[in-house]
């Protein structure tokens, strides 16, 4: 994915989420569990150039997948924290469309009111079911909002490269060197890679750090699939500490769509307002 892609929606849902944080009285905290640990099996080496390619390769073969992923988003600062954990199943495909089912879990894995979100490439539907309220907002402008991390990066990222350029690297038609370059990702002073076990599975580990806003941005490949299995975002701005953790469950290609599939039809009784999030506060 490009780097810049994600630059846009982690520092939008820092500003969206910073005075939510910042109104929590300490005393309020919510408790969020650190992450299970992670253990280096090897020590840092020399870029493994030819698996992250495979990996980039592997992808993007095709212009339409069906992504299912689980989502822990934790933002604090001085004992004042926010969690929200969610599991998406999205619908994506060229031309910037997708249907995502967004399903909100709460602390005892218990689902919330689930969301709806969906786009025909030139408009997005917001769909908030415990408020029966949707908006109609520009492709544009929801990704311009940041909002689209909520969807899934793993599930959307992909959208924004040309199909042309897709199309190119899924068929392996252009050199490591270009593959790199049409995702922004030139050169390899700015990504490290290392072999971690995490939670008893292996995985070869690529870290982007960007060179001006300073978040890192990690992707966890299956060595022997080429497979991209987790994607972390860590970072640290306006005195908030952020992590993003996406372990996608399963990624289908080509997966069966229908004429209506990209069309959203509110449920009798549902009011329209001018702007809604996807988050429940």
């Amino acid at each position: 994915m490009k780097a810049k892609l994600t630059t846009i929606a982690f520092f939008s849902i820092i500003a969206m989420l910073a005075g939510k944080v910042n109104a929590i009285p300490p005393q309020h905290s919510q408790q969020i569990t650190a992450p299970n640990p992670i253990i280096t099996s090897q020590a840092q080496e020399k870029l493994d150039v030819a698996l992250l390619v495979k990996a980039i390769t592997a992808f993007l073969q095709s212009d339409r997948y069906q992504t299912e992923s689980e989502i822990k988003f934790n933002v604090g600062t001085q004992g004042t924290q926010i969690g929200l954990k969610l599991k998406t199943n999205t619908l994506a495909q060229s031309g910037n469309k997708f249907r995502s089912e967004i399903t909100f879990l709460d602390s005892t894995a218990a689902t919330k009111s689930g969301n709806l979100v969906v786009s025909n490439g030139k408009q997005v539907w917001i769909y908030r079911a415990d408020l029966k309220q949707y908006a109609l907002t520009s492709y544009k402008e929801f990704y311009n909002s940041g909002q689209w991390i909520f969807v899934s990066i793993g599930a959307l990222s992909f959208l924004e490269l040309p199909e042309a350029e897709r199309q190119a690297i899924a068929e392996g038609n252009l050199s490591d060197k270009d593959a790199l370059e049409s995702l922004g990702l030139a050169s390899n002073k700015l990504i490290k890679g290392e072999r971690r076990t995490v939670d008893g599975e292996s995985f070869y580990i690529y870290n982007y750090k960007d060179p001006k806003e300073g978040f890192t941005l990690s992707g966890f490949v299956e060595p022997e699939t080429a497979n991209l299995k987790q994607i972390q975002v860590v970072g640290k701005s306006q005195e908030l500490d952020i992590q993003y953790t996406e372990k996608i469950l399963a990624r289908t290609a080509n997966p069966t769509i229908s004429s209506d599939t990209f069309t959203f039809t509110p449920p009798p009784g549902t009011k329209k307002v001018r702007s809604l999030s996807i988050t429940p506060f």
